[in-house]
C-alpha cells in the first residue's frame, strides 16, 4: 500500500478513531498526573508537601496507581453492562472534578491526594475502555497505528506533566496549570463523545441488536449502504461471538492463559524500561552533562526530561506508523532486545568502574531511549486489543493493567527513598531492569505470533494456537482453536 492509498484509507475510516477520541483525550489529561511517578518533579519543595513526612508525600503520589487499579476493575464491571458513551461521561466527570480540585485547592495535601485519586480512577477506566472499544471497531489495516496512538497520548501527557511540574509559574502552581489543560481537553472530549462516539457492533450483536449493530457499522466504515466488506465483517463478528458463547468467563480456561501470559510479559518489559528508577538514572546522567556545559540557568525546566521524552515521542511516532507495515512482533523484539542489552551493558559498566564520563553515558542512554521507543511500550496495548476472547477480553486487559500499576507502585515505593549519588546504585538499577527484559525477549521470540493485517477473529485464533503460529507476514489463520 502506497502513501497516497494509506492516507485515503485513513481519511475514509476517520470515524473509527473519532469514536475513541474521548478516551484518548482523557488519557492525555491523566498522563500528566502519571508523570509524577515516572520522573522526580521535586514535589518535596511544593507548598502542599511542606511540613509533611516523606511517607505522606509518597502515599499521595502513589494514590494515582492505587486508584488506577480500582478504575480498571470498575471498568471491567461497567464495560459489559453499559454503552461506551455512558461510561465516557462517567470517566470525564472524574477528570473534571479532579482538575477542578487541582485548580481550586493546589496547596492542600488532602486536595492533591483526592485529585490524584480521581485522575487515577479515570486513567484505569479510560485505558480499558479504549483498548476494548478500539479493538472491536477499527479495521485490520489500521488497528496497529490507531491502538498504538493510545500509548503515544499517555506519553504525550507525561511529557507535559514532566515539563510543567518542576516549573515555578509564579501566578499558577503546577497543579493549577495541569488542571486548566485537563479541563480544556474535557471540553473537547464532551462534544466528541456526544456526537462521534459510535457503539461497537460486537457489543450490540452480543445483545441481539442486529439492526443497530449494522447502523453503527455503516457509520464507523463511513458507508451509506451495506457493502460486501461490511457484510463479511458482520458475519465474522457473529461467528466469533457464537464461538465465544460456548466458553466460560474464566480468564484461565479455554486457552486464554497463553495470550494473557504473552501480553503480560510484554507489559512487564514495558514497565521495566520506563519507570521511576530507570528514568531517574537516565535523567541524572544527562543533567550532569547539561549542568557542566551550561553557562547560565534561566529556567526550572529539567531539560533531561524534555530530551528523553522528546526522543520517545519522535521515534515512537515513526514506529507507530510502521507497526502495521513491519508487524508487531519484529518491532517489539528489536525494541526489547536493544533496550535490554544497553541497560545490562551500562549496569555492568557502572558496577565495574566509576570512571565512565557522563557524555558517553548520555549517548548510550539516548540510544537506549531510541530502542525503547520502537514499540516496547505501545505494542502490548495493540496486542491487548486483539488477543482475547470477547467474553474474557475486559477482565484479561484489566488484569494486565493492574499488573502494570502494581509494578509502578513497587518500583516507586522502593526507590523513592534512594539517594542516586553513587554509580553502584545506577548499576544495580539498570541490571535489575535489563536482565529480565532479555529473558522476556527470548520467550516472546519463541511464542509470540504476528497478527498484523489479521481480522480480530483471526488474530485471536493465532494467539490461542499452540503450534503452527504465524511468526511473520499476515497470512490467514486456520479455523481451529487449541485448548
Amino acid at each position: 500500500m502506497g502513501c497516497t492509498e494509506w492516507v485515503e484509507l485513513n481519511q475514509k475510516n476517520k470515524p473509527q478513531s473519532n469514536a475513541i477520541a474521548t478516551g484518548v483525550l482523557t488519557l492525555l489529561a491523566t498522563g500528566m498526573y502519571h508523570a509524577a511517578t515516572l520522573y522526580d518533579p521535586g514535589y518535596r519543595n511544593e507548598e502542599w508537601a511542606y511540613s509533611r513526612s516523606d511517607t505522606a508525600v509518597l502515599v499521595t503520589l502513589m494514590l494515582f496507581h492505587i486508584a488506577a487499579i480500582v478504575g480498571s476493575l470498575a471498568g471491567w464491571i461497567l464495560i459489559e453492562r453499559y454503552a461506551k458513551k455512558q461510561i465516557n461521561f462517567v470517566t470525564m466527570s472524574f477528570v473534571i472534578v479532579g482538575c477542578t480540585v487541582s485548580i481550586a485547592v493546589p496547596h492542600s495535601l488532602i486536595a492533591v491526594a483526592f485529585a490524584r485519586s480521581l485522575m487515577g480512577v479515570a486513567h484505569g477506566l479510560a485505558y480499558l475502555l479504549v483498548l476494548v472499544h478500539g479493538g472491536e471497531i477499527v479495521i485490520k489495516e489500521l488497528r496497529g497505528v490507531i491502538m498504538a496512538a493510545i500509548n503515544f497520548c499517555v506519553i504525550s501527557g507525561a511529557l507535559i506533566g514532566g515539563i510543567v511540574n518542576p516549573v515555578d509559574l509564579q501566578s499558577l502552581t503546577a497543579h493549577q496549570f495541569l488542571g486548566i489543560i485537563g479541563l480544556t481537553y474535557m471540553l473537547l472530549a464532551f462534544f466528541l463523545n456526544l456526537m462521534l462516539c459510535y457503539e461497537s457492533p460486537v457489543f450490540l450483536l452480543q445483545r441481539n441488536h442486529d439492526a443497530e449493530a449494522l447502523r453503527s457499522m455503516l457509520k464507523l466504515r463511513n458507508e451509506s449502504t451495506e457493502s460486501w466488506e461490511i457484510r463479511n465483517e458482520m458475519t465474522e463478528f457473529k461467528t466469533m461471538l457464537s464461538e465465544d458463547a460456548t466458553t466460560s468467563r474464566s480468564i484461565f480456561m479455554d486457552g486464554n492463559l497463553r495470550p494473557l501470559a504473552l501480553v503480560a510479559l510484554g507489559k512487564v518489559a514495558s514497565v521495566l524500561s520506563f519507570n521511576y528508577a530507570v528514568n531517574t538514572v537516565k535523567a541524572n546522567v544527562i543533567d550532569e552533562v547539561l549542568d557542566s556545559s551550561a553557562t547560565t540557568t534561566t529556567t526550572d525546566i529539567r531539560l533531561s526530561i524534555v530530551i528523553l521524552m522528546s526522543i520517545r515521542m519522535v521515534v515512537g511516532m515513526g514506529a507507530m506508523f510502521a507497526v502495521d507495515v513491519l508487524g508487531r512482533r519484529a518491532l517489539q523484539l528489536v525494541s526489547i532486545c536493544s533496550t535490554g542489552l544497553v541497560l545490562v551493558a551500562m549496569g555492568v559498566v557502572y558496577l565495574a568502574t566509576d570512571s565512565i564520563t557522563p557524555d558517553i553515558g548520555m549517548a548510550l542512554f539516548v540510544a537506549c531511549e531510541v530502542g525503547a521507543s520502537l514499540g516496547l511500550t505501545f505494542i502490548p496495548d495493540v496486542l491487548c486489543s486483539e488477543a482475547f476472547n470477547t467474553k474474557k477480553k475486559a477482565l484479561s486487559i484489566a488484569v494486565v493493567q493492574v499488573l502494570e500499576q502494581i509494578l509502578h507502585l513497587i518500583v516507586f515505593g522502593v526507590v523513592y527513598w534512594w539517594d542516586f549519588a553513587v554509580y553502584d546504585r545506577y548499576g544495580v538499577t539498570l541490571l535489575v531492569a535489563g536482565l529480565p527484559m532479555l529473558g522476556i525477549g527470548y520467550v516472546l521470540y519463541r511464542k509470540l505470533p504476528e497478527t498484523s493485517k489479521m481480522s480480530i477473529r483471526q488474530a485471536r485464533i493465532e494467539f490461542y494456537k499452540r503450534e503452527g503460529i504465524v511468526f511473520g507476514g499476515s497470512k490467514n489463520s486456520v479455523e481451529v482453536l487449541y485448548d
